[in-house]
């Protein structure tokens, strides 16, 4: 048994990343690594019930020793040439970008929740009025308790857009910035003290990580602007005079050109 429960034990620290590790898919390539073979079938059920027990006892220590021995590594998070979705400590979910990283420590979750990113990061920020959640960036900082948002960072400007909720957003070494709720967007350049509120873009600029497209009587001409940017092709269509209402999954273009033309009446060209 020793020599199982340490084959066990190698196959969880392989396979084990914080917030993604899956017992039960665990359990499954541990059973399809490890066939053998039983004459009596009424043996079975409890020899794969304690490879299972095992595993969840490997996970229960892998846990332990984590969270004890390494409070004060840093963990990152990075996305490579994908956009990759993750849950932090407090169960804020952040989607990345591709090329884009999240940073942080676990000490850093007992007051305030504090991150770094690189790159582009949406946020569902899980609320909790007695820990605010801090992004940093090269330049800026946000400030929330709760909110979804999307932040932009490069060397030379910080950009943000809120969703939903309300946010802080300030130069990184300023206390002071300005206050932003649902539909607003701010930028800081690179040199400047105090972020500027912009004129927002698209909410549809979101849609990377949202997975849906929210169109509120917007002109089809707008529309098809925003797909096209999106799925990088050209859509036109001669009918220009109509608007279109309603919510889009962002998973087939062809279907959601089937819709808008079932549904104003249009035909629609995509070259």
């Amino acid at each position: 048994m020793k020599e199982i429960e340490k084959k066990c034990l190698d196959f969880v620290l392989r396979h084990y990343k914080l917030g993604r590790f899956d017992t039960n898919k665990a359990i499954h390539r541990f059973e399809e690594k490890n066939t053998f073979v039983c004459t009596d079938t009424n043996y079975r059920p409890y020899w794969h019930s304690g490879i299972a027990a095992t595993i969840l006892l490997c996970v229960a220590f892998g846990f332990y020793f984590y969270n004890t021995g390494s409070k004060d590594d840093w963990t990152k998070l990075a996305s490579g040439n994908s956009i990759e979705t993750f849950l932090l400590p407090d169960s804020t979910a952040v989607t990345l970008s591709p090329r884009s990283t999240v940073s942080y420590r676990f000490s850093d979750f007992r007051n305030k929740r504090r991150i770094n990113i690189t790159g582009k990061v949406f946020f569902e920020v899980t609320k909790d009025k007695k820990h605010p959640f801090e992004v940093y960036g090269r330049l800026s900082r946000v400030t929330v308790l709760g909110t979804r948002f999307q932040v932009n960072e490069s060397s030379q400007e910080s950009n943000i857009y809120v969703l939903s909720g309300k946010v802080l957003f300030a130069a990184k070494e300023q206390a002071e910035g300005v206050i932003l709720t649902k539909g607003m967007e701010a930028t800081l350049t690179h040199g400047e003290l105090k972020p500027e509120v912009v004129t927002p873009g698209s909410v549809n600029q979101t849609a990377w990580a949202t997975q849906t497209f929210i169109f509120d009587n917007t002109p089809i001409s707008e529309v098809l602007s925003g797909l096209s940017d999106f799925y990088h092709v050209q859509l036109t269509t001669d009918d220009t005079g109509k608007n279109l209402n309603g919510e889009f999954a962002t998973n087939s273009l062809d279907e959601i050109i089937d819709l808008i033309e079932n549904v104003l009446q249009i035909k629609i060209e995509k070259k």
